[in-house]
């Protein structure tokens, strides 16, 4: 039984020894320690966008705390579970502000009051502010580079897809701020343009500002601008000849003769290098000289770069006389088996061109006048009449005729 007693009162001993150099080493000892690189948290900076203020810079990010207290609570804290807070709040204008430290939390099991800021480094935080300023700033396009000949780049035909931008910040470097630069560089750029840009916020002179404090509502731009072939085309007429005008007595100009177009690489290609403004029948014109006015309208994706609009196409007649006969003598050919045809004009006048020498030697009996009724149905009509001339003037034609009635019936028996 001694030796139980004996056992439980050294037991006992060793507890009270182990509890008293657990309070003597840890809650009852006084220590101290120093915590660097605290981050120092703001508050009240909505109250600040209230008075359209901003913070542009402060004096430091991080504090240094040198605490003391007991072992125990000062064992519980570190840099990362220390928080230090300024309060803005009684900021309501712009410059330069020296604050306090309005508060410091340290971990939930740690009272408030438990430890003792020795010392603090900087001892106090210091901020810029300044106004807070918003407005929208045009974006410019800056091309650089050298342009590949033979291709038109159409840059005022460019568009953006949004023509400004909107920009937020202090208002010293807002007011800096001119416009929103992008810059394009057409070297061998020989395909339209269709890609977004990131720009430049720029001041009036075109120099960079620096704008890390600034906010946008933009990242990029869009462009979109034409890139276009240029060709030199030859412009021309189909030109048939009849009544009297050959190759060799007519002159055909066309003004202008040729264009300047733009266009893809494609179009282009199938255009060629002529276009043609249309078809002139020369048994249709009996002047001497005679301008003609055709448009000119490309095909789609083709651009005038000329600005020229309209051809005039001059035909002038050399060495050839024009002549006028009135014949009575109409000859039907042709006529449907079956069916007869009455010619109802009595006679037609016809006009005729040639050489001066042959048209001063032709007559009336030297010309015939048919009506072709290949194909014609019964009942009254309008036909063509066709001239033919005899082998002694073989460069005589007949210019345009007037039409003659005709009534096709049954022939009678």
């Amino acid at each position: 039984m001694r030796k139980n007693r004996i056992g439980s009162m050294l037991l006992s001993l060793v507890i009270a020894f182990g509890l008293w150099l657990y309070v003597v080493s840890y809650v009852s000892t006084m220590d101290d320690t120093t915590l660097y690189n605290i981050p120092v948290v703001m508050e009240g900076e909505s109250v600040l966008r209230e008075r359209n203020l901003m913070i542009t810079g402060r004096s430091s990010e991080i504090v240094s705390l040198h605490l003391s207290g007991a072992r125990n609570d000062l064992s519980k804290v570190n840099s990362g579970n220390v928080t230090v807070r300024v309060d803005l709040s009684s900021i309501d204008e712009p410059g330069d502000h020296t604050l306090s430290y309005s508060s410091i939390t340290y971990p939930g099991d740690v009272p408030s009051n438990a430890l003792v800021v020795e010392s603090r480094n900087p001892g106090n935080i210091t901020v810029t502010v300044d106004y807070r300023r918003t407005k929208d700033i045009p974006v410019r396009v800056s091309y650089i580079g050298d342009r590949s000949e033979g291709y038109i780049y159409d840059t005022e035909s460019a568009v953006l897809d949004n023509g400004t931008v909107n920009i937020t910040g202090p208002a010293t470097i807002v007011d800096q701020i001119s416009d929103a630069v992008i810059e394009v560089d057409l070297t061998d750029r020989v395909e339209s343009i269709s890609e977004s840009f990131r720009y430049t916020l720029c001041d009036e002179n075109g120099e960079p500002v620096d704008a890390q404090q600034i906010t946008t509502n933009l990242e990029e731009v869009r462009l979109d601008m034409p890139i276009q072939q240029i060709k030199v085309i030859t412009l021309t007429a189909d030109v048939n000849y009849a009544g009297g005008a050959t190759e060799k007595n007519t002159t055909v100009k066309i003004e202008p003769e040729t264009i300047r177009v733009s266009g893809g690489e494609a179009v282009l290609d199938a255009l060629g290098g002529a276009y043609n403004v249309g078809t002139i029948n020369l048994a249709e014109l009996d002047k001497t000289t005679n301008e003609l006015k055709y448009s000119i309208s490309l095909p789609e994706g083709v651009t005038n770069q000329t600005g020229v609009s309209e051809a005039t196409v001059t035909v002038q007649f050399s060495g050839l006389k024009t002549r006028e006969f009135t014949l009575e003598q109409i000859i039907p050919v042709n006529v449907p088996e079956g069916m007869e045809a009455e010619i109802i004009n009595a006679s037609v006048s016809v006009k005729v061109r040639g050489p001066a020498a042959q048209i001063d030697a032709l007559t009336p009996e030297d010309i015939r006048a048919e009506v072709d009724f290949t194909g014609a149905e019964m009942g009254n009509a309008t036909y063509r009449v066709k001239l033919t001339f005899g082998e002694a003037f073989p460069d005589v034609g007949a210019l345009k005729t007037a039409a003659i009635s005709a009534t096709v019936k049954e022939a009678s028996e």
